[in-house]
């Protein structure tokens, strides 16, 4: 991997940022949106709650976590279909530009977004909820990670079914949160689904670490063991979701699949 093209990669994206100000403004306009409207639903039912500052927590908490596997599921998918739409993806590969290379140029760029998004998240939470990402305590750290990682297997996923099939896929790279987050139990626990959702919830990684989040935020300590499957599960999604994004685009570039489509 030769970390110059990486670091171009970069740069191009920062070049767009600076000639398109709703590329700023989405990463912050979203979070500030959905911490707001989940803000005032938790604090609402909080008052009818003597569990006040335990609710209010718990729901502003999956929320801003939430974030991570959100941005990371779109960040990467929407750079690939900006490269389509503007007729330079073949152009990158027609230089020595791996896609290795591209892959990493894309995420560190997502990975910076995601961040920014996160601190503001937490600057509006800490003013206007008292929520603090010292509220998660060390769990902070697990949690974003394995919603980050699984936000990236499904953004490989997407890009690759793009890829094979065209604009008319292109639906997924927003839709893909909203289908999985009523499984992830980011807002209630496990046993509110009904079995058959429970199976299908038991298999996403992003469970058990909702669940786990909330038995922190209760003090009910962590189960090492759903933390260790969760993060199982994580890999072992993502290693296949990268070979399929590889063979996925070595068929495409063979049948010019980007062509034909774009």
């Amino acid at each position: 991997m030769n970390w110059h093209r990486v670091g171009a990669m970069v740069l191009k994206n920062q070049y767009a940022f600076r000639r398109d100000v709703f590329r700023i403004f989405d990463i912050f306009w979203w979070p500030a949106f959905q911490l707001f409207i989940w803000g005032l639903f938790s604090t609402y039912l909080a008052s009818a709650s003597a569990n006040r500052v335990n609710l209010v927590t718990v729901l502003l908490g999956g929320i801003i976590i939430w974030t991570f596997f959100d941005r990371a599921s779109k960040d990467i998918s929407l750079a690939l279909i900006d490269e389509l739409w503007n007729k330079n993806f073949i152009n990158l590969f027609s230089s020595p530009l791996t896609v290795s290379e591209y892959l990493m140029g894309v995420v560190l760029i997502s990975l910076l977004k995601l961040f920014i998004s996160a601190a503001f998240m937490f600057l509006i939470a800490g003013a206007f909820y008292s929520v603090h990402i010292t509220t998660f305590g060390w769990y902070f750290v697990p949690a974003a990670v394995g919603l980050t990682l699984m936000g990236w297997t499904m953004s490989l996923i997407v890009q690759a079914c793009i890829m094979r099939w065209g604009h008319t896929v292109e639906v997924f790279i927003w839709a893909i949160a909203t289908l999985v987050q009523p499984f992830s139990c980011v807002f209630y626990p496990l046993r509110a689904l009904p079995e058959w959702a429970q199976t299908l919830a038991r298999a996403l990684p992003t469970t058990y670490l909702f669940e786990n989040m909330r038995s922190n935020m209760m003090g009910q300590g962590i189960i090492l063991s759903q933390l260790g499957l969760s993060f199982g599960l994580n890999i072992l999604y993502f290693l296949v979701a990268l070979w399929f994004f590889y063979r996925t685009f070595a068929y495409a570039k063979a049948q010019g699949l980007i062509i034909k489509n774009y």
